[in-house]
């Protein structure tokens, strides 16, 4: 069902865990040395992944468990350009305490390179069970918004929309790139850096079901 609620069942606790400003920035850094789309054999019906990914997933010190099959939510390919699972960004989060604090479930993946014309990098993430709240998922909001945008000249507006029937939060980053956010109901959120013209994170959300 599309319009899922924001994040889990409202329950606010009394300290909910906040995301990790600083490996937003990890990852976007990892992003920009990330290996070309075109290098990946992808499988039928499979997001594409690199050489150094964990086809079945991967679980880090801190619990965060890489978990590519979450990538199944997303379509294959935004418009011409393949959806590929971005194994250094993932690998940055594995290290991340913070991070695993909040999400049990994680993965990464990349449309382009930074450099190219029109590229788009995102995370989707299943939260744990007790940070399944609206201040968890606006937190995450916030702070992922603010680490991209830290890349472009930082955050210049913030709205929320309608896309495709489903409720999505906007940041426009003063050097140009958007930030997508939405929660894709079951405790699970997907976030996107999109720069270029062709708006490859609309185009996905777009094609969301």
């Amino acid at each position: 069902m599309r319009r899922p609620p924001r994040a889990g069942s409202g329950r606010t606790g009394s300290g909910p865990a906040r995301p990790a400003l600083a490996v937003v920035l990890v990852i976007l850094a990892a992003f920009a040395a990330a290996c070309s789309p075109g290098s990946a054999t992808p499988s039928a019906g499979e997001v594409p992944i690199g050489a150094t990914a964990w086809p079945s997933g991967t679980t880090g010190q801190y619990g965060l468990h890489i978990d590519p099959s979450l990538l199944g939510r997303l379509p294959r390919n935004v418009g011409a350009y393949p959806l590929v699972e971005d194994a250094d960004s993932e690998a940055a989060a594995l290290s991340d305490a913070d991070l695993a604090k909040t999400f049990d479930n994680y993965a990464a993946a990349a449309v382009g390179l930074i450099g190219d014309v029109n590229t788009l990098q995102l995370v989707i993430g299943h939260l744990r069970p007790e940070t399944q709240t609206p201040d968890v998922y606006t937190a995450w909001v916030s702070e992922y918004a603010t680490g991209a945008c830290s890349q472009a000249d930082g955050v210049s507006g913030t709205n929320q929309t309608t896309i495709n029937d489903w409720v999505v939060d906007v940041s426009t980053c003063s050097g140009g790139p958007i930030v997508y956010s939405l929660s894709l109901g079951n405790g699970t959120i997907l976030s996107m850096f999109d720069l270029g013209p062709k708006d490859l994170g609309r185009m996905l959300i777009n094609q969301l079901n």
